[in-house]
Order: structure tokens, then C-alpha cells, then sequence
């Protein structure tokens, strides 16, 4: 039997914080921090959608979040789930699959070296630098950095354009790849990204038949894991809109 497979990005494509949503649209919360406070909002065409694809497929996440952050996302999602940029892979059970351990881990556990001096340097210079940094873990291996400036809007944005800049200037090990969009700075492990969960994914799901697939996503870090699918989408406004239609404008 033919079975439809949503790959679906999180935060920006089926929910974004309160100022990112369209002024005077009816909102309601989608995500939560650690407190329990609203953090994202979803749109009623979101909502359409969302529910749309869960009545018709399977919907899997495929997040730069960690799983406790996706976790409190309010989706119930009863698939595989995608989660730290790629960098974790679970199965329905929660399990990291075999596959992972063969493919993913193995370079995770390559790169770990350097993306733990990575982090101490970006330590060194967070509190002058206005942004905090974080370094997220699997099993006790490095996973990806995540930088957050500590400003707000046109500042923070400029904040995080900066500490790109300086990432770019020192030159990332060929092991690592740098994402950045919005608040969101990330370096991720080559091998370790969206597109190579995706990929692993699709290959298990296959094994009990054919599929057709949506991927879904905002940035132009989503797109890799977007052209493995039948079908591509991403949200109107979205940084993939942004730096690729605008030539059609």
C-alpha cells in the first residue's frame, strides 16, 4: 500500500514565535519553553495543514531541536522523529536505530575533537560577544553548537551576522558546516545533517513498501534534506523564499 511521509522542519514552517506570526491573525501556542511559558505560535493555516497531513500520512519530524526542546512542542508525533540538525535519528520506540549507530555516530564521534575546541573558543568570547553558546550531546558525544545572541530583533540578528563572520574568517574544520538563520546559529557535523537522516529514514521506511514524500522547511540548511523527497514546501516569508525567489520578484 502506498503510504504518504511528511519530512517536516519545526520552528519557522508549521510554527514561529509571536513575532513572526501575520499581525491581527488568530494564533494559538504551539511551543512551550522549560517553564511552561508560550514560546511559538501556529496560524490556522498551519493548523489546516498540520491536520491535514496528519488525518492523510505520517508525519516526521526533522528539527534542529534537541528531544526534550521538541518535546514540548504540542504535536503529537507517533513516527520516527528527527531531532539536534540530524545529528539523532529514533525510531517509533525512541530507540537510536542500527542505522544510525553505523552511519551517523561513526561520524559524530570523528568530528567530536573538534567541535569541543570549537565550543571552548566560542566560550571564550560569549559574555563580549553578547550571545550564548551551547554544546549538545548523544550518548556523551558532541552533536552540534548552538549560539543564541541575547538581544532582541535588528540587534540580535546583527549579533549572530557577526559571530558568522568570525566563524567564517577562522575557517571551519572540514569536518563541520555552519548554519545560520535568524536567532539561530548552528554548527552542525558533516554527515551528521538533516539530509543524511532523511536519507537513512526512507530507506528503512521503504522496506515495507513504496512511498511518496513532502519535505518541508525555511531555511536553505533544509533544503539538502527537502530534495530527497517527491515534493517540496516551504512557508511564504521563509529564508528560502527569500534568497531564491526574489530573482522572480
Amino acid at each position: 500500500m502506498l503510504r504518504l511521509v511528511i519530512f517536516l522542519d519545526i520552528d519557522d514552517t508549521i510554527l514561529q514565535t509571536a513575532p513572526k506570526c501575520p499581525p491581527g491573525e488568530p494564533v494559538e501556542p504551539a511551543a512551550f519553553n522549560r517553564a511552561g511559558e508560550v514560546l511559538s505560535f501556529m496560524t490556522r493555516a498551519q493548523r489546516r495543514l498540520l491536520e491535514f497531513w496528519l488525518a492523510q500520512g505520517t508525519v516526521i519530524p526533522v528539527t534542529g531541536r534537541t528531544d526534550a526542546a521538541l518535546d514540548r512542542v504540542a504535536i503529537t508525533f507517533a513516527s520516527w522523529r528527527v531531532t539536534h540538525h540530524g545529528a539523532v535519528v529514533r525510531q517509533p520506540d525512541g530507540a537510536l536505530p542500527t542505522a544510525w549507530r553505523e552511519s551517523i555516530q561513526p561520524a559524530l564521534v570523528a568530528a567530536a575533537p573538534a567541535l569541543r575546541e570549537l565550543f571552548a573558543r566560542l566560550s571564550d568570547g560569549a559574555a563580549v560577544g553578547g550571545y550564548r553558546v551551547h554544546l549538545h550531546e548523544i550518548e556523551g558525544v558532541p552533536s552540534y553548537i548552538s549560539a543564541k545572541a541575547d538581544d532582541n530583533d535588528a540587534a540580535r540578528d546583527a549579533t549572530l551576522a557577526g559571530l558568522r563572520i568570525r566563524l567564517e574568517n577562522m575557517g571551519l574544520p572540514s569536518t563541520l558546516a555552519l548554519h545560520c538563520n535568524g536567532n539561530n546559529l548552528a554548527v552542525m557535523v558533516k554527515g551528521a545533517q538533516k539530509e543524511d537522516a532523511v536519507r537513512l529514514v526512507i530507506v528503512e521506511l521503504e522496506r515495507d513498501g513504496p512511498l511518496v514524500t513532502i519535505g518541508a522547511g525555511d531555511s536553505l540548511t533544509d533544503l539538502p534534506f527537502m530534495r530527497l523527497c517527491d515534493f517540496a514546501l516551504t512557508p511564504r516569508g521563509s529564508q528560502i523564499q527569500h534568497e531564491t525567489w526574489s530573482r522572480f520578484e
